[in-house]
């Protein structure tokens, strides 16, 4: 009989932490990051962050118990649900970023037409008394946007879509109220005769 009890605390002595299941968890979170996750998917990579840290706090309050009443039982099903959350993420990352690759050069695309509407705008302006100073920032800013456009090209090369995508929709805003501001004044100079 001793010499049963003695194999019985000797196995759950031998309670050894699921070294294996959390390495590939730890990587899995890591693999999400570098996918992008974090623009891509940020929902999904914060279910996978609240998921390792569960793992984590498993862990640490397995080891700081006397070592025959450890158990990681609920630390490997925690490592199995940590690595299945952060596959998930790195999977919404490479969609997300497709989806945003799709919606930038759509975007992109956009401002390169608003330039044309927007200089042709310019150039029905109403002329006249402190209109000069106004046509001039506006065409400058015109002239800018036109410029962003190879940092919008380079962006995109990069992979850099929530960057691009970014960069577009400010310089589309910008053509959009350039437009809005001209045609303001056109209507203006048209109530005023």
């Amino acid at each position: 009989m001793p010499v049963l009890a003695g194999a019985a605390l000797l196995s759950v002595a031998c309670a050894k932490e699921p070294s294996d299941a959390v390495n590939a968890a730890r990587s899995a979170l890591d693999a999400a990051k570098t996918s992008g996750a974090s623009d891509y998917a940020p929902s999904a990579l914060a279910a996978a962050e609240t998921a390792q840290a569960a793992l984590d706090a498993e862990l640490k309050a397995q080891s700081e118990k006397f070592a025959p009443t450890r158990s990681y039982t609920q630390a490997a099903e925690l490592a199995a649900a940590a690595k299945t959350a952060a596959d998930a993420a790195s999977a919404a990352a490479v969609s997300g970023k497709e989806q945003m690759k799709a919606e930038a050069t759509t975007l992109i695309a956009g401002v390169r037409g608003s330039i044309d509407v927007a200089g042709q705008a310019l150039a029905k302006a109403p002329k006249g008394k402190g209109s000069a100073a106004d046509i001039e920032a506006m065409t400058a800013d015109v002239a800018g946007v036109e410029a962003s456009l190879g940092e919008m090209d380079a962006a995109m090369a990069a992979g850099n879509y929530k960057d691009a995508k970014v960069k577009a929709e400010a310089a589309k805003a910008t053509l959009d109220k350039i437009v809005a501001d001209v045609q303001a004044a056109i209507d203006a100079k048209k109530k005023g005769r």
